[in-house]
């Protein structure tokens, strides 16, 4: 035995890469998830034994070894963790290692999330992509689209989050990875929960209950605990035993595992619990725990939820002065971060405390705001439909694509073939595969021709012929960041027909039809080249304006609204004295990064031109006074009578 085990150290001196082998095998081993790691305490234990084998000199499996560390082993610390990601991007990018880059800026996202909010985490999952398709490592491409697929179903764009998620299970699925794939359904399971999709949610999460069970992965238990017990709080009161069961069971797995962020977030889930069944002395107990849990932690990324959850126990409580107070702690928590689900939630809670104190003024602007938050809501659920239907369109572009050229390869290897078999028929064959391929290569094109048409239909409205909200959308985030790069003004018209439904009830929908086309078209005339024009709805329409500033805007929309009003439509409405439109008007201002922010801008100015007698002109620029435009004429209106942002 002796002289073996000197015998093979003797081998490895010899070999020096025998030392990198172990490396490599255990460091695959830990990155596939195939050692099952239950506690920090595991993971900082196996990261040591990593380390030991790290051969001498070797400046990129260590680089390896630090990127895994920063992702695995550092916690409860993320100002450390982002610091030490910082410093493993810069030695990375020194030695031209690829993979260690990708991985270093996925763990400065992970803990950007828990310093500030998680959307300032997106820029390094984005890079992180970016690389790893540049690289074609198509293992980590599928790892920075679960991270980002996170951060977007957080900040409740679940649509794209499950494009992200479904997309990563592709690749784990071609690159045969089983454990990732089925780490991946937690994220598809979230997903699926956050868009309303309960059914499909619990099937994913049970499916993930049963793997972690058989794998004995008690993380991977907890998550699937935390999940239904957030799934049983979305489900009404019959099913608050049930989640507070699931979230007792995740906090004792957390308790086992020593993950104080994961007790945290459990004592927060039987806050929420609480609440909804009227224990609210009980849920500030469970709050005080939770943020406690998180302050140890350094993880700021509930902070509006444990805001949220205090104010509603308090006004449960009777207690509305401290519950005001708590709701306006989680507001600016929320606008931060964008949740408009939890904003709206915040903003109904806050109404009834201002109503028990007698404050029906304050009560109402709330309700107001909140039916905005909701239209905002319905807004983007349609989107998240496009954006679904957009997703399966492409897929099964893709599928058809590849099934073509799976038959052109079959016929080929069919030809070759048949020539090897009966050489006296070669002329023949050749002549025939020709004609195949010709046959094969007019398909294909009429198959392009068809792909592009539905791609042009699925960006033009099919009425009006002009951009749909989609197409709009597309054009003008660009064209945004194009104007704040070159710091130059932008405009937003939101234009509506008014009166457009006694249209339809009085002459029909194909009379309506006629109408719109119409307007479009005397618009459309109106607008300069690069202008564009889009239809957003049943008769609302959205107008960007490059390189345009207030005045202009409002020169722009006023020629709009006088072209509308001249419109001779007496073959179409015989009874109509005149068409007329309402106009809102915003330009780009100081902090403006979305696109949405200056459609809501230009839609609020648009609903006080529809309040204020329709046929005119409500105009919303940078620091200046609201404007209203009737007949041509510019009135002043007080900046107390705008209604709240959403």
């Amino acid at each position: 035995m002796s002289l073996l085990v000197c015998a093979a150290a003797t081998a490895q001196d010899i070999d020096p890469g025998g030392k990198a082998r172990v490396f490599d095998r255990y460091a695959d081993q830990l990155e596939r998830g195939e050692v099952v790691i239950t506690t920090h305490a595991d993971a900082l234990r196996d990261l040591e034994k990593l380390k030991s084998e790290v051969p001498p000199g070797d400046v990129r499996r260590e680089l390896r070894y630090r990127y895994m560390y920063c992702i695995m082993g550092i916690a409860d610390d993320p100002s450390g963790g982002k610091a030490y990601a910082e410093q493993g991007l810069e030695d990375a990018r020194r030695v031209g290692y690829a993979d260690a880059e990708v991985n270093f800026h996925f763990c400065r996202g992970a803990n950007q999330e828990s310093l500030t909010t998680p959307r300032d985490a997106l820029s390094d999952y984005n890079a992180g992509i970016e690389i790893a398709r540049a690289e074609e490592n198509n293992r980590l491409v599928a790892d920075g689209l679960t991270w980002r697929g996170s951060v977007q179903s957080l900040l409740g764009e679940h649509a794209l989050a499950l494009v992200d998620f479904l997309d990563a299970q592709k690749f784990y699925d071609s690159a045969g990875e089983p454990l990732e794939s089925e780490q991946n359904l937690f994220n598809i399971a979230v997903a699926y929960r956050r868009l309303g999709e309960r059914k499909e949610a619990r099937d994913y999460l049970e499916r993930l209950m049963k793997f972690g069970v058989q794998r004995k992965d008690l993380l991977q238990q907890m998550a699937a605990h935390m999940e239904l017990g957030f799934l049983g709080v979305e489900s009404g009161p019959g099913a608050l035993p049930a989640a507070r069961g699931h979230f007792d069971q995740a906090l004792q797995i957390g308790v086992l595992v020593g993950n104080t962020a994961a007790q945290a977030s459990a004592h927060l889930g039987l806050a929420q619990v609480d609440n909804l069944a009227g224990n609210h002395a009980e849920a500030l107990v469970e709050l005080s725990k939770a943020e406690a849990g998180l302050k140890v932690t350094g993880d700021r990324s509930n902070g509006d939820m444990i805001a949220l959850q205090e104010g509603e126990a308090h006004a449960g409580l009777g207690q509305h002065v401290q519950a005001i107070a708590d709701f306006d702690r989680s507001e600016a928590f929320l606008r931060k971060s964008g949740n408009l689900r939890y904003y709206a939630d915040l903003l109904q809670q806050r109404s009834r405390s201002y109503e028990a104190l007698g404050k029906t003024a304050q009560a109402l602007a709330d309700l107001k705001q909140m039916i905005k938050v909701h239209q905002a809501l319905d807004r983007k659920a349609r989107s998240y439909t496009t954006t679904l239907m957009s997703y399966q369109f492409d897929t099964a572009r893709r599928e058809q694509e590849n099934r073509r050229l799976a038959a052109d390869r079959q016929l080929k290897e069919a030809q070759l073939a048949s020539l090897e078999k009966v050489r006296r028929w070669q002329w023949a064959a050749l002549v025939l595969g020709g004609l195949l391929i010709a046959l094969l290569l007019w398909q294909g094109r009429r198959q392009v021709r068809a792909a592009r048409s539905l791609h042009r239909m699925a960006m033009t409205d099919p009425l009006t012929g002009i951009a749909n909200r989609r197409r709009i959308e597309d054009l003008g985030q660009p064209m945004l960041d194009e104007a704040i790069r070159r710091d130059e003004p932008m405009a937003v018209v939101v234009l509506d027909v008014d009166h457009f439904k006694q249209v339809n009830d009085a002459c029909g929908h194909q009379a309506g039809d006629v109408v719109l086309q119409r307007i479009v078209d005397s618009c459309r005339s109106m607008l300069r080249h690069g202008d564009q024009i889009g239809r957003v709805g049943g008769e609302e329409f959205v107008v960007l304006l490059p390189n345009t500033d207030a005045h202009a805007a409002r020169e722009v929309a006023e020629r709009l609204r006088e072209c509308v009003r001249m419109l001779d439509l007496g073959d179409v409405v015989p009874a109509a004295s005149g068409t007329s439109i309402s106009l809102g008007v915003t330009t780009r201002r100081e902090g403006d990064r979305e696109l949405a922010e200056l459609i809501v801008r230009a839609d609020e100015a648009l609903y006080r031109a529809k309040s204020s007698g329709r046929n005119r002109v409500e105009v919303t620029g940078p620091g200046e006074v609201p404007m209203t435009i009737v007949g041509g004429d510019a009135v002043h209106i007080s900046t107390r009578m705008q209604p709240a942002r959403r």
